[in-house]
């Protein structure tokens, strides 16, 4: 049974492969390789080979938005292709623009409010910056403010005595008790 499964396997995906090669449109083609050369890779890479069309081609669709076709589409399409019957092109089940999908507009409002949410949060890690950087500037003028105000009134005080001392030589008939009769 094992052996059988080892030759069949490799069958079926390559004739799997090649049909839905043959169905797929060469603008649609993965990574833009011409049909003859998918035709070539899947028929001499014998696993590899198939399994890369179906990889890259599932690939290629999930980037445009597509939906891949199941192995039952595709063999639905080559039932029609024996009876004669064109298939007619499947109307599109998804939204025509942008605005439709509602997908896309939950995406786009995630999007923004999470935009919006990282500039809260570095506003608010400004504002605790600054914050920070104001406390510590505080803290140091506390270290500092009490030494200097004591400083500068004892300077002040003593420039204010010396001041009035010096008047009182200059002039000493102003301060007397007799210059202020």
């Amino acid at each position: 049974m094992a052996r059988i499964l080892l030759y069949v396997v490799p069958i079926l995906l390559a004739l799997y492969a090649l049909i839905e090669c043959a169905l797929t449109d060469g603008e649609e083609m993965p990574y833009r390789i011409p049909k003859p050369f998918w035709f070539a890779i899947i028929l001499l890479l014998t696993v590899i080979g198939p399994l890369a069309w179906i990889v890259l081609l599932r690939i290629e669709r999930a980037e445009r938005g597509e939906k891949a076709p199941s192995p039952r589409d595709v063999l639905g399409k080559v039932e029609n292709m024996a009876r004669g019957q064109q298939s007619e092109p499947e109307p599109e089940a998804g939204p025509h623009s942008p605005d439709d999908d509602e997908e896309y507009l939950e995406r786009i409002q995630r999007e923004v409010n999470r935009q919006k949410l990282a500039k809260q949060r570095a506003a608010e890690k400004e504002a605790e910056r600054k914050a920070l950087l104001e406390e510590q500037k505080r803290q140091q003028q506390a270290k500092s403010s009490p030494e200097q105000p004591e400083n500068d009134s004892n300077q002040d005080g003593g420039e204010a005595e010396d001041s009035t001392k010096n008047q009182a030589e200059e002039d000493p008939q102003e301060n007397s008790p007799e210059a202020e009769n």
